[in-house]
């Protein structure tokens, strides 16, 4: 039981450091920012898969017709390109795959309207096809993960390879998508695939001020 204690203790250290190396992110930040702890917690339960994979976290890739698209978190896989839009949202969520927007519906009975993140997430891996010319649009698997403190409320949709699920389920997910799915990636490969995007992670302040303008433009 101590050595599976600190197993779990070692693993949990490992991966903020992984997490803090790739993004600058402390632990003090993490815990103060609910869109970070999101983020950290979804990269947490994708860091114990097994397999060789590597991860990178809030890219902008520019898009084929200009301007970026903001990734929250991309997981490489020796099985495939996990790409994750991560909602840590509260209240009830409402939705459909081919809606515009979806509805978050507070118990006060208070409802706000937010982009439909299967869309999303469907642009963030049309512009890392982009980058990534020569991978097939089948071995990119659109993941929505939602916060543990939201309750998911009629969401349907039709489109492949696209889950939506509470963070709580991430894992298991991953764990049968990946029992299912050949090793098609080396880790020659997937290390190549890393360099490529890494790039996009640390990117010009102009760039990020660039994206905001555009999403607040779209909000209007």
């Amino acid at each position: 039981m101590f050595k599976e204690l600190m197993k779990k203790i070692v693993k949990t250290i490992d991966s903020h450091r992984v997490y803090q190396e790739a993004t600058g992110n402390s632990l003090l930040k993490v815990l103060f920012d609910k869109g970070l702890t999101g983020e950290y917690l979804s990269f947490f339960k994708m860091n114990a898969i097994l397999g060789e994979h590597r991860t990178l976290f809030n890219m902008y890739i520019p898009k084929k017709r200009g301007g970026y698209t903001e990734v929250d978190l991309v997981f490489i896989h020796e099985t495939g390109i996990y790409v994750v839009e991560s909602k840590n949202y509260s209240a009830w969520i409402y939705g459909n795959g081919e809606q515009k927007d979806w509805t978050q519906v507070f118990p006060n009975g208070k409802e706000y309207s937010f982009y439909n993140p299967i869309k999303q997430n469907e642009v963030h891996i049309r512009a890392l096809q982009h980058v990534l010319p020569a991978l097939p649009p089948n071995l990119f698997i659109n993941l929505v993960v939602f916060s543990e403190r939201c309750q998911l409320k009629e969401i349907e949709f039709t489109q492949e390879r696209t889950y939506v699920m509470k963070r709580p389920e991430l894992k298991e997910l991953l764990l049968k998508l990946i029992k299912y799915q050949k090793v098609i990636f080396t880790p020659a490969q997937i290390q190549a695939m890393y360099d490529a995007l890494k790039q996009y992670e640390q990117v010009d302040e102009r760039i990020v001020q660039e994206h905001r303008e555009s999403v607040q433009k779209y909000q209007r």
